[in-house]
């Protein structure tokens, strides 16, 4: 993804894993996809994740595992506490060459009972890494990188299924599209963007244009477009003292109503009760 506020946060360097620790009051990412796989663990309050269309709820101890280019989507509206694991998806061919005919999407609501002593076993895996962060003792990274190389083997060994979603080149046909649409969204999300003119930048017809986009990322194309402009939104009211209607307009918002209901079923309260409260630095390492 190419967008400047929710792109991916971290460089996956030669060992093709990063761990990321955060701590986030009112996140929220759009429909997104990336290469890497990415898994969330909640230590501390509570998540929402939805991939492919479901949703998947977290609470303190559990995670999630999203594989590689799944459109998915997070947000938190209370104080949320944990940790984010990317890896390379070119770094885990090299161990699992069959990689591309697994499905290593999984979370708790996916769980089968003979799957729950492997699913207990990396949420205590997970547990490890907090301390290891904290107290930092010497060559600790290659202790935390272990950890995750043995979820991983796991997952792949007891959680994958078969891979159902559509296969190349079809799906990275509508991903190449996809990257166009929401690179063309983040230029130009401050400005008027009509069906016509998007479904023209891409030389399709508006219905064909529609039907596209909400199969693949679950929204419609309108409303896609409002929640790039609220995280613009948010990120300001957080870090400025512009007036509120003054942001919302400088990032396209001009409906007052729909602004504030959107915002609310986004970010869990209002931008009025945000800025009373006096909003929260955000450091954003969810992708």
């Amino acid at each position: 993804m190419t967008s400047l506020t929710y792109k991916q946060f971290y460089n996956l360097d030669e060992t093709g894993i990063a761990i990321k620790y955060y701590t986030e009051h009112g996140y929220y990412t759009p429909p997104h996809w990336h290469s890497a796989l990415e898994l969330i663990f909640v230590l501390n309050g509570t998540a929402q994740m939805t991939i492919d269309g479901r949703v998947h709820s977290l609470i303190p101890g559990e995670f999630v595992l999203i594989d590689s280019n799944q459109i998915h989507e997070s947000r938190c509206a209370a104080m949320t506490m944990g940790l984010c694991i990317h890896i390379s998806r070119q770094h885990l061919l090299k161990y699992l060459p069959d990689l591309d005919r697994l499905n290593l999407c999984f979370s708790r609501e996916l769980l089968e009972k003979k799957e729950l002593s492997t699913y207990l076993e990396i949420c205590e895996l997970l547990k490890r890494l907090p301390p290891l962060y904290i107290q930092q003792p010497p060559g600790y990274r290659l202790e935390c990188e272990s950890v995750a190389m043995h979820i991983l083997y796991l997952a792949a060994n007891h959680l994958a299924r078969p891979v159902s979603r559509p296969q190349m080149p079809e799906y990275a046909g509508s991903l190449d599209r996809l990257e166009r649409i929401t690179s063309y969204v983040e230029q130009h999300y401050a400005e008027p963007i009509s069906l016509e003119t998007m479904a023209g930048e891409l030389g399709l017809s508006r219905e064909y244009f529609c039907r596209f986009f909400k199969q693949h990322m679950g929204v419609t194309f309108s409303h896609y477009v409002n929640q790039i402009r609220l995280i613009h939104i948010h990120y300001d009211l957080c870090r400025s003292h512009d007036g509120i209607m003054e942001i919302a307009e400088r990032h396209g918002f001009t409906n007052y109503k729909l602004f504030n209901r959107m915002f609310k079923e986004i970010y869990g309260c209002t931008p009025r009760s945000l800025r009373r409260d006096g909003g929260m630095e955000m450091d954003s390492p969810v992708s």
